[in-house]
């Protein structure tokens, strides 16, 4: 058949069954639902039987070919670390052990299902492209449905901005936020598609959704995201020549005085307002947060593995919020070990999105930016989120299209390893 030659495959090469396609993004809108005004407890149901559905679908699919798919290989390494260390935390866990196990396994599944089952599902491209639309739908049906539902009041700050369905206005904005790094990641790495208008109509959209948010973390890494990717178009445009020494050069200089003025300005600002300003500014997380960690027994090893936010000090119900940022959840529940583990993690990723100069850039873009909203939000990496989605499916997605994977194939004798 002539249509099938112009079928896209995903990044292992394989055929893409439009029904796993079609359960992955429904398994990517669980996680909106669960944010939402609903509230629904019992939303990990579909969480967790969607994600069984998909392995099962694949692995039956391998077994029946005799050839098992591993994508994502240079990230087994950093993520069993990851996996064995939140086990061992688990087991140390000071209470909340069935919670805890929740979350654990929640984490799981995400990583699980956007590492090793994305990449046999998408392409690049059409994960850049199919992603972008799923999270326009759930922002879209949010506001649409907004008027129906009525609003959570017990969460702190939940009436300081719009959030539509959401829950809170920190929660809605990270969808339009990811939008906006889609757009630019797909304008930075030369993604071909359709409909310029529909790019254009997508950061506006975005940007006017995040203002309506008022969500202060989320606006500056947006301006963060925009000026990280104007330099990167820069650096492509006026220092493409990587043989020459004094190019790369000249792109180290420009990186580290970049670094030097990020943290000049910081410190300057810190050194004006002042220590209690800059806590009134962050809403007193600064200083919950050094006494929940002056509090733990042991930062090296943390206190046992906890559901985000969660602490031993105080209670998450009389405060309206519990620990807020991602790096103080990670140092005070899996201790420094956790976090050095968590930085492996993170430069694996990057490592394998490392397919050429864009692609690396505007992932550096895209990862820095996640980066900096886990300062004062827990979304990123703890939690199945659009901006968690968005980094471990691109990281996968780029890193097994250029060969990262391996195939195991079944045959009488032996099983055979091909690795790629």
């Amino acid at each position: 058949m002539k249509n099938q030659t112009k079928k896209e495959l995903s990044a292992t090469g394989e055929k893409v069954y439009l029904f796993d396609k079609i359960l992955f993004c429904i398994w990517l809108l669980v996680p909106a639902y669960q944010y939402s005004d609903l509230h629904v407890e019992n939303s990990r149901i579909g969480f967790w039987g969607i994600a069984a559905v998909l392995i099962f679908r694949m692995f039956m699919r391998d077994l029946q070919r005799r050839r098992f798919v591993i994508p994502s290989r240079g990230l087994m390494g950093p993520f069993l670390l990851v996996f064995g260390w939140k086990f061992v935390e688990l087991m140390r866990a000071p209470g909340q052990i069935g919670t805890a196990t929740l979350f654990f396994v929640d984490f799981l599944i995400t990583y699980t299902c956007c590492l090793a089952i994305a990449p046999r599902i998408f392409s690049v491209r059409s994960w850049l492209i199919d992603f972008r639309r799923v999270m326009v739908f759930a922002l879209a049906l949010s506001m649409v449905a907004h008027p129906f539902i009525p609003p959570r009041t017990d969460m702190a700050g939940w009436d300081k901005g719009a959030s539509w369905a959401f829950a809170h206005p920190n929660i809605a904005a990270m969808y339009p936020l990811a939008i906006y790094m889609l757009t630019i990641v797909m304008f930075g790495t030369g993604v071909k598609r359709g409909f310029r208008w529909f790019d254009v109509f997508c950061v506006v959209f975005s940007l006017v959704a995040l203002a309506m948010t008022n969500s202060r973390t989320t606006l500056a890494v947006a301006v963060v995201t925009t000026v990280l990717a104007l330099s990167n178009v820069f650096a492509l445009t006026y220092l493409k020549d990587d043989v020459n020494r004094e190019s790369g050069a000249v792109k180290g200089a420009l990186k580290l005085c970049t670094i030097i003025a990020v943290c000049g300005c910081t410190y300057a600002i810190y050194s004006d307002l002042g220590r209690q300003a800059v806590d009134a500014l962050f809403s007193g997380r600064l200083s919950f947060a050094a006494d929940v960690l002056f509090s733990a027994k042991d930062l090296i090893l943390g206190v046992g593995l906890m559901p985000p936010g969660a602490n031993l000090l105080a209670d998450t119900t009389t405060r309206g919020a519990g620990i807020d940022g991602l790096y103080i959840n990670l140092i005070y529940g899996e201790g420094y070990v956790g976090f050095l583990i968590f930085v492996i993690a993170m430069l694996g990723m990057r490592r394998m999105a490392s397919v050429n100069q864009r692609c690396r850039g505007f992932f550096s873009v895209t990862l820095i930016s996640c980066l900096l909203f886990g300062v004062t939000e827990t979304h990123f990496w703890l939690l199945a989120s659009p901006l968690t989605a968005l980094v471990a499916v691109l990281a996968a997605t780029l890193g097994t299209q250029a060969g990262s994977y391996m195939t195991i194939y079944i045959t009488k004798p032996l099983p055979q390893l091909v690795s790629r």
